[in-house]
This record gives structure tokens, C-alpha cells and sequence, in this order.
């Protein structure tokens, strides 16, 4: 089974700001610290300054979370519902998303392949390549990684998952073998 990180393409794609949201990646990925999501409070607006289309996923300042369309997540069905996740609704200045946060974490990082920055305790601060560790498999087709406190920002996704993207020729993401 052949894995992939997950990237918005913010390059391509208009972006959603926050308007009135002060939840952070760390809320909805309900890590330490985490304050209890208000769903009245998910308000957004895509950010007119760079006039480029909105893709089907959507790019965000938000961190190991996918916003989309409710029918976009449909066509996913079992593969994106059978792990544990959350979703919300976000209210937006064009029509409402829904934003999947994958809540499956599984223990799989290769240390040593990978490449990325560390904050002086250890933690992954930024990621310039992941690589997860030989031999790894799970049942997830989304889920995040649990090694280290860096590591959850990341989606990793499976083959099953890519090949549904990229059959409905979906846009706003961008995928790295990992």
C-alpha cells in the first residue's frame, strides 16, 4: 500500500481566512490545551486579494484539517467515515463547507528519513520531507501520525484515497509519497 501527505494548494487555489474564527489547528485537533469547538464561531471569507479559483478542497490557515463541500466528502463514503473524525460546519461570505479533522493517529514516522526542523525539546516544527517508517500499514485510508507533537499537523492519506481525488479529477490538494 503506497501512502501520501497531503498539502493544500494554496498556490492555485483561493484561500480561506478566518472572520471571527479564533480556533486554532491545535482546537480541532483537540491536542493539549485544546478549547471545546463552538460550531456558531466557524466563520470564514475567501480572500479576495489574490482572484483565484476556489478549489473542491479548499486551502485554510488551519493545519491537519480539510475543508470542502458536504457532497466533495460524499464522494469518499466509507473510506473517509470509517476512522474516528470530527466534522464541522463552516459558514463562509460564499456558501457553507464542511471541515473534516481526521482524529485516527497512528505511530508510523521514520526519524530518520524524513527531513525537517526541531524546536530545541525535540517537537518537529517544519517538515520538508516526511517518510514513514519501512513496512508500514493500517487500515485508515486518513489519519494523522502520533510520534511527536509535529508530526499530527500532517494528513497522510492512502492510495484508496487518492485514487477517488483524482478519478472525480478533484482539485485544492497536492499529494507527496511518503
Amino acid at each position: 500500500m503506497k501512502y501520501w501527505r497531503v498539502e493544500q494548494d494554496a498556490r492555485n487555489f483561493a484561500i480561506l481566512a478566518d472572520d471571527g474564527n479564533d480556533y486554532g489547528s491545535q482546537d480541532f485537533l483537540e491536542m493539549e490545551g485544546a478549547r471545546k469547538i463552538d460550531p456558531r464561531k466557524l466563520q470564514f471569507i475567501f480572500d479576495d486579494e489574490r482572484p483565484l479559483p476556489i478549489g473542491d478542497f479548499v486551502p485554510t490557515f488551519q493545519l491537519g484539517v480539510l475543508f470542502a463541500k458536504r457532497e466533495v466528502f460524499d464522494l469518499f463514503g466509507p473510506s473517509i467515515l470509517s476512522g474516528r473524525h470530527a466534522l464541522y460546519t463552516a459558514r463562509t461570505d460564499k456558501y457553507d463547507l464542511q471541515i473534516y479533522v481526521p482524529m485516527e493517529e497512528v505511530s508510523g514516522f521514520d526519524f530518520e528519513r524524513s527531513s525537517y526542523d526541531t524546536f530545541d525539546d525535540g517537537d518537529v516544527w517544519r517538515m520538508y520531507e516526511l517518510k514513514l517508517a519501512e513496512g508500514f500499514f493500517t487500515d485508515f485510508d486518513i489519519f494523522r501520525l502520533n510520534d511527536n507533537p509535529g508530526t499530527r499537523f500532517h494528513v497522510i492519506v492512502s492510495d484508496n484515497f487518492k485514487e477517488i481525488y483524482d478519478s472525480n479529477k478533484l482539485t485544492g490538494l497536492r499529494f507527496t509519497a511518503v
